[in-house]
């Protein structure tokens, strides 16, 4: 069946596995939410979509775009179109993350943290993903 892309992903930061400004990637939104019969999701894509981690940063990143080739492990490649923004943390968030791992307890004031946010398109084809962008 013809799609645009097999899967589009919004992963962000997980806050539940969150140590000292470090933590790792969570699905927070999946289209669709169930496998396709000819291409199965592979939930690992997370670990591909933020390649330097997921890392809570006071300093303002650019938008970022690049795309990633995952092989499975028939051999079929998936191309994993990310782009990568950061999200503003409110302060009183940021302070009870910072507060609860007690890393950052000098650096808990008002300052905002950015969050690391990707939105992904996962395609057998990588020319309907690069037309997107």
């Amino acid at each position: 069946m013809p799609r645009l892309a097999d899967y589009f992903l919004v992963v962000g930061y997980d806050h539940d596995e969150e140590r000292g400004g470090r933590s790792c990637g969570k699905i927070i939104q999946r289209f669709p939410d169930k496998d396709w019969s000819d291409c199965s999701f592979n939930p690992r894509v997370i670990h591909f979509c933020q390649p330097q981690g997921w890392i809570l940063t006071a300093k303002r990143e650019l938008p970022t775009f690049f795309i990633s080739i995952l092989t499975d492990l028939d051999g079929l490649r998936h191309y994993c179109a990310c782009l990568t923004f950061h999200q503003t943390l409110l302060p009183a968030t940021t302070n009870i993350l910072l507060n609860k791992t007690n890393d950052y307890s000098d650096e808990a004031d008002d300052t905002a943290f950015l969050l690391p946010r990707t939105q992904d398109l996962v395609d057998e084809l990588i020319t309907n993903i690069v037309h997107i962008f």
